[in-house]
């Protein structure tokens, strides 16, 4: 297994759910000054899960982690 993780920790308190910040066009912080339309996570969880892998996010406190793990293929 392939497994690839991403970790950042944010200056507030995130008051979304991982459910939450997969849906379309919600952004993890609207006070934010930088351009976005809130689509990059759920475009990541989809593509990876379409190619055959899992796509996870973690939620705690100021901590956001996003897993994304693949089975490797047997030769």
């Amino acid at each position: 297994m392939a497994v690839a993780t991403v970790k950042n920790t944010a200056g507030y308190e995130m008051d979304f759910t991982a459910e939450e910040i997969l849906q379309r066009f919600t952004r993890g912080d609207e006070s934010r000054t930088s351009e976005g339309s809130g689509l990059g996570l759920s475009i990541a969880g989809n593509f990876t899960r379409l190619c055959g892998g899992r796509f996870r996010v973690d939620i705690d406190g100021d901590l956001f982690k996003v897993t994304i793990s693949f089975n490797l293929a047997q030769q």
